[in-house]
C-alpha cells in the first residue's frame, strides 16, 4: 500500500494549486489499493477495475483531485463489499479461515497475510475493511464541506 496523504481541500486556484486544505489524512493514498483488492479477492473484477479508474482519474487535474462526481463514484463501488467477502471469502464477521489465509498468501499484495502474524492474519480482512471505512469518511467528509479528496 503506497502511504501519501490525501488532503479534503477546496482548489482555490487551478493554475498555481493553491489549496484550502480542510484536514489531511496522513497515509491514506493506498486505501483504494485495499479497496480494490478486496473486490478482486471477491471475484468482481469489474469493481475493483472501477476503483483503480476512478482513482487514477484524478490525474486529469491538476492538483491531482476527485471532484464530487468521482467521489459519488467511488463510494458507489464501495457498496456492497463487505456483503461480497462474507459470501466467499470470509465468515460473517470477515475473518478468514487459516486455510483461506493459505491460499490468499500468494494472490494478495496489499493484506497483511505474513506468516510471522500467525492466528492474527485471519483478520487481514476486517483490518482491511477499515481503510474502506476510512474512504467512505473522506468521502462523506470531502461533500459536506463542499471539498475535493486531492491526492498528495
Amino acid at each position: 500500500m503506497r502511504r501519501a496523504p490525501i488532503h479534503i481541500a477546496r482548489v482555490i486556484d487551478s493554475e498555481s494549486g493553491e489549496l484550502d486544505v480542510i484536514a489531511t489524512w496522513d497515509i491514506a493514498y493506498g486505501y483504494y489499493e485495499v479497496a480494490a483488492e478486496l473486490w478482486r479477492l471477491a471475484g468482481d473484477e469489474d469493481r475493483s477495475v472501477a476503483i483503480e479508474d476512478i482513482f487514477l482519474s484524478a490525474y486529469d487535474f491538476t492538483p491531482p483531485r476527485l471532484d464530487a462526481a468521482r467521489m459519488v463514484a467511488l463510494r458507489a463501488q464501495l457498496d456492497g463489499i463487505e456483503d461480497a467477502l462474507a459470501r466467499g471469502v470470509t465468515d460473517a464477521e470477515h475473518v478468514l479461515s487459516m486455510q483461506k489465509v493459505q491460499e490468499l498468501r500468494p494472490v494478495a499484495r496489499e493484506l497483511d497475510l505474513d506468516e510471522a502474524r500467525g492466528e492474527l492474519a485471519r483478520y487481514a480482512v476486517q483490518e482491511a475493511l477499515v481503510y474502506v471505512d476510512r474512504i467512505r469518511q473522506m468521502i462523506d467528509f470531502a461533500l459536506k464541506n463542499d471539498a475535493q479528496l486531492v491526492l498528495d
